[in-house]
This record gives structure tokens, C-alpha cells and sequence, in this order.
């Protein structure tokens, strides 16, 4: 049976791998939305503004791909986001506790290692969630593109 300090220790390290793995299907989702945005824009576009000229629902839509370029970028561009603990500075916070705890055999020290997984993530959980809200928003204005594209060519 593991010491509740041991699990402390491995949900503080889980949740920041978590976070760190949202972070990255965030990005790996905004480069195919991005293919996406591009690929509709080609097709559609190419062929709404041959067949209906410059509508409404093509400007729509070429506000939407602007939006959306804009949006990928914002979500490409480097973050603040701190994933690793530096070791060095783990070792010199937690060496006092651990040496004071050696003989008695507990592991407090490694909880607190745990705490500092936890407190990055908390660190990092604001920008996340601007993350995660500006991929939905890229997703939402690929659908905002192929529909105008969509309307334009129908309306035609």
C-alpha cells in the first residue's frame, strides 16, 4: 500500500502532465483546424466568389478565415507555461525537509514535491483555459466560414 505522501506526490505530477498534454491536443487541434480553415477557404471560396462575386456571405466568411489566422496564431505563439519542476530548485527547497525526515523514515518531503507539481499547474490553469477557449472559438469560426461560403453559393 502506498504512503499518502507518495500519492500526493504522483496526483500533483498526473495533474501537471494532464495540463500538459491538454496544451498539446490544443495545438496539434489548431494546426488541422488552420489545414482546414485554408482548404475551405480554397475550394469554397474559390469557387462562391466565381459564382456569386463578393456577397455578404463572402465577406462573412473571409472575416471568419481572418479571424481564424489570427485565433492560430494566438494559439501558436509561445505561452508562459512552465510543465517541469527545475531540479535544482527542488532539491535545495526539499533537502532540509527530507534530511530532518531521513531518520524518522516519513516522506513529507516528497508531498511537498508533490505541492510543487500543483502549484504549477495552478501557475499555468488560467492561460490554459484561454487556451481551450480560443481553440473552441477556431473551430467555431471554421464552421461560421463553410457556412457562409455555403449560403453564398445557395443564395446564388
Amino acid at each position: 500500500m502506498k504512503a499518502l505522501e507518495e500519492v500526493a506526490y504522483e496526483a500533483g505530477r498526473a495533474a501537471l502532465a494532464d495540463q500538459e498534454s491538454l496544451v498539446s491536443g490544443v495545438r496539434q487541434r489548431t494546426g488541422t483546424l488552420l489545414a482546414a480553415h485554408a482548404l475551405v477557404a480554397s475550394f469554397l471560396g474559390a469557387t462562391t466568389i466565381r459564382e456569386a462575386g463578393f456577397e455578404v456571405w463572402s465577406w462573412l466568411a473571409v472575416g471568419a478565415l481572418l479571424l481564424g489566422l489570427v485565433a492560430a496564431a494566438i494559439l501558436l505563439a509561445p505561452w508562459k507555461l512552465k510543465f517541469a519542476v527545475d531540479a535544482r530548485d527542488l532539491y535545495s527547497n526539499l533537502y532540509e525537509e527530507a534530511a530532518a525526515e531521513s531518520e524518522a523514515g516519513t516522506l513529507g518531503w516528497l508531498a511537498s514535491a508533490g505541492y510543487l507539481f500543483q502549484d504549477l499547474r495552478e501557475e499555468n490553469a488560467v492561460r490554459v483555459r484561454w487556451m481551450s477557449r480560443i481553440s473552441g472559438l477556431l473551430g467555431g469560426l471554421m464552421v461560421i466560414q463553410t457556412l457562409a461560403w455555403l449560403a453564398g453559393l445557395a443564395i446564388n
